[in-house]
């Protein structure tokens, strides 16, 4: 009579096991779509926004039946010379931002990493700093930054208008956390590669940009995002500075006194494309960069 007892909690503690791990997972695996399809609504309704006939914000799915789809929009869009100004030169801001963040975040990280001077604990505690600081220091920072521009373009140097300021603003602001992180990443190396090419005779920059670089790869395409993502997205400055880069195009576009809600709409996707390729080509090399942190950290 006691083993049927016992055989029964067995079996009633079993089950009531079960029933809570799966009851557990079907909760979990419901609240990950409700997330999901959060995420996806909005994007969802400004595809059909930017294909839907007319100048309309989708509202409901039966607009699609009423107005019908066509892509004209993005043929109107990809036909029209300002639009195309404007990416050319986010394109070209971008990819300079990326190149100076390589050209001047790399040298200073390894510079944190590898060497003791003075003041290095000081200036990596302002880095940290700085790195974190937003609200309405940023705001105040980036009003006393336009204020500082005009007095210069006021003095005869040709800021205002010229896209080649825009990159050296990005990185200003970019390399302290960046610097940071290539700082960790570098830790990790092993020094045996600096003394290795040291003693072949390397100079200081063909061991940072030649031995340390590549052995560096997945951090390298991390910094590399978000210097295009920093210059990709930004508006603001933009706008101060009268560069019309494709963000500060968008966000004109959207406040003028009539808006084209479906040209808008399919500006928003084509300005969106390269930063999901971006994400999907990275994807890899960011958690090689995550996952070595963490083993070394």
């Amino acid at each position: 009579m006691g083993k049927l007892r016992s055989g029964a909690q067995i079996f009633k503690y079993g089950l009531g096991f079960l029933v809570s791990y799966y009851g557990i997972r079907i909760i979990l695996t419901v609240i990950g779509i409700l997330i999901v399809f959060m995420l996806v609504y909005p994007v969802l309704f400004a595809i059909l926004t930017s294909l839907v006939r007319g100048q309309i914000i989708i509202t409901e799915l039966q607009d699609i039946f009423k107005y019908g789809l066509t892509l004209d929009h993005y043929l109107s869009v990809i036909t029209d010379e300002t639009f195309i100004r404007a990416l050319t030169t986010s394109i070209t801001v971008s990819i300079l931002t990326i190149i100076i963040a390589v050209l001047v975040i790399t040298p200073a990280a390894y510079g944190f990493s590898r060497f003791k001077f003075w003041g290095k604990d000081t200036m990596l505690f302002t880095y940290l700093v700085l790195s974190q600081v937003g609200g309405g220091f940023g705001i105040a920072a980036v009003i006393a930054l336009y204020v500082f521009l005009l007095k210069l373009d006021a003095m005869g140097i040709p800021l205002l208008g010229n896209p080649f300021v825009l990159p050296l603003v990005y990185i200003a602001g970019a390399v302290p956390f960046q610097t940071w992180l290539m700082k960790s990443f570098f830790d990790g190396l092993p020094r045996e590669l600096d003394e290795a090419a040291f003693i072949d005779g390397a100079s200081w920059s063909q061991i940072v940009f030649k031995v340390i670089l590549p052995s560096s790869k997945s951090a390298m395409v991390v910094v590399a995002m978000f210097a295009f993502m920093s210059a990709w997205g930004e508006f603001i400055i933009a706008s101060f500075l009268r560069v019309k880069t494709l963000a500060a195009y968008l966000y004109e576009t959207a406040t003028g006194v009539t808006v084209f809600w479906s040209d808008f709409a399919a500006r928003t996707i084509l300005f969106a494309i390269p930063i999901i390729i971006i994400y999907i080509v990275a994807q890899k090399y960011i958690g090689e960069a995550m996952t070595y942190g963490a083993v070394k950290g």
